[in-house]
């Protein structure tokens, strides 16, 4: 996998096709491994990149503005100013931050599986219901940093679709992933969406926790741009396990909304 430079930041991404780039920026504990099906299924017609997101370790501050800019500053580092930002679940905040904060820069947003506030929400019920695996959630932080102390595996396991998500987790660190919950559980990004102008798309699995059915639905309804996808049948990694139902309906939004800009 390649590495650029960014700011000081060693940064691991993927890059593969040409057109028009669609950035996909990884959750709370997501790698670029982890859109593979999208540099498979649609890089035949776009530029398909992705790239993990900074690491807590050694960085005092770790906010949404943070992590907006430091994909502004990779994509300058590749010569991309304008592009398709994706995000799930905490990517999708930095999407839409993304979006707000440069407007000039973000052709389209898309929101995957995302909640614009947490508020009222514990941690445990936050990392039980956005874990890959199946774990309880007392002991899900101990065992999702097990899981990534591992050696990776590149085999799927047919029986359990997201044990290959586990498996390719992006290193993340016990301080990385408290910091990003941290982010999640603090911030706040409904009075920025009003001021989002890029196309949006909102998509959500059917099957996902309620909580993310009802923030892509208040996504939605506060983002003057935006559209609604529920994907039938599709869980919170709908990207992942329903990758051909999500990926024609990225490429569907993209032919419809982005050559009007």
């Amino acid at each position: 996998m390649p590495i650029v430079e960014v700011d000081g930041l060693r940064v691991e991404y993927t890059d593969c096709g040409v057109g028009l780039p669609l950035v996909f920026v990884p959750g709370l504990y997501g790698s670029a491994d982890w859109f593979r099906y999208q540099a498979s299924g649609l890089s035949d017609r776009y530029r398909v990149i992705a790239y993990g997101t900074r690491n807590a370790r050694g960085h005092a501050d770790y906010s949404l503005g943070i992590l907006a800019n430091d994909l502004m500053r990779f994509l300058d580092v590749l010569k991309i100013y304008g592009a398709v930002i994706v995000g799930h679940t905490l990517g999708a905040s930095v999407a839409l931050r993304a979006a707000a904060q440069f407007p000039g820069r973000v052709l389209a947003a898309v929101a995957v599986s995302a909640v614009p506030s947490y508020d009222g929400v514990s941690d445990t019920d936050v990392l039980a219901h956005l874990s890959p695996g199946e774990a309880e959630p007392e002991t899900f932080l101990t065992r999702v940093v097990s899981w990534f102390g591992r050696a990776k595996k590149t085999v799927e396991d047919d029986a359990d679709p997201l044990s290959y998500l586990v498996q390719q987790g992006g290193h993340v660190d016990k301080a990385t992933l408290s910091a990003r919950l941290h982010l999640l559980l603090e911030e706040d990004i409904r009075p920025i969406l009003p001021d989002v102008e890029a196309p949006t798309l909102v998509v959500a699995g059917s099957r996902d926790w309620s909580r993310i059915l009802s923030g892509s639905q208040e996504i939605d309804q506060l983002t003057p741009t935006a559209t609604l996808e529920v994907l039938e049948d599709a869980d919170h990694f709908c990207f992942f396990t329903r990758h051909d139902l999500f990926n024609t309906t990225l490429d569907d939004f993209v032919a419809r909304e982005v050559p009007r800009l």
